[in-house]
């Protein structure tokens, strides 16, 4: 390397980075995240906050966290400016299909609680979403996921089976009051029939929970909370 010059990306191939975490309520507390510990470790003189959740580590270049180099030889700020300055540390095939854009966002999470709900678009929609409703979807990239667990980890996919969601509406009033009698009795029809019948049910269900309106959400709640505490006693059917 040239004295006075910085260093290329062929001389100069592996930096350290300052990760993004976001704290979102899910999340482990500080004294329990695998996040706040790999944030210790790289910036020691970061202060953790004990009674904080830290939920996400990201490495990457996304626009609300893109990585900090922690290298002074390196006259870029972020990995994103380094990328867009060294597109050719992507390989060509990528650089040419993502336009130069590293193409993925890598995350370390550490769960404490059942995460939001999320809508993973493809592509094409996502574009599109993004174009009608830039403030939900901030990005017009899809979003596959892979997920590899570093420790023993829960994780649910898809519907609990149709006759369970069934009793739960015959035996919680206030959940069948959100979804409605007629989609509820359409569902209840539905079990024993055609694996066709019972998605175009459930779908059906999914959504009028979905669509409720925020006030008759949290009235029905109120009510489940305060059947449930005049009980005394935790239903058994949860």
């Amino acid at each position: 390397m040239r004295l006075g010059s910085f260093p290329t990306m062929a001389e100069l191939r592996v930096f350290p980075l300052a990760c993004v975490v976001q704290n979102y309520a899910w999340g482990k507390l500080a004294r329990d995240s695998e996040v706040a510990r790999l944030l210790a470790s790289s910036e020691p003189i970061l202060r953790i906050e004990l009674d904080k959740p830290y939920a996400e580590l990201w490495m990457g270049t996304h626009p609300k966290g893109d990585s900090l180099i922690l290298d002074n030889r390196i006259s870029q700020k972020t990995l994103g400016q380094w990328i867009a300055e060294n597109p050719g540390c992507l390989g060509s095939k990528v650089k040419e299909i993502f336009h130069g854009q590293l193409p993925f966002l890598f995350k370390v999470l550490s769960v404490n609680t059942a995460l939001s709900i999320q809508a993973h678009p493809n592509k094409e929609l996502a574009a599109k979403l993004h174009t009608q409703y830039p403030e939900h979807y901030p990005d017009t990239n899809h979003k596959p996921e892979m997920t590899i667990a570093l420790t023993a980890f829960d994780g649910l996919c898809g519907f609990r089976p149709v006759e369970e969601i069934v009793a739960f509406l015959q035996r919680v009033p206030e959940f069948r009051a959100l979804i409605g009698n007629v989609a509820a009795e359409q569902l209840e029809r539905s079990v024993g029939d055609d694996p066709r019948g019972v998605s175009a049910a459930l779908r059906i269900c999914f959504t009028r929970m979905m669509k409720s309106e925020k006030k008759i959400c949290a009235e029905q709640l109120n009510l489940l909370v305060k059947r449930i505490t005049q009980k005394g006693c935790f239903p058994d059917f949860f």
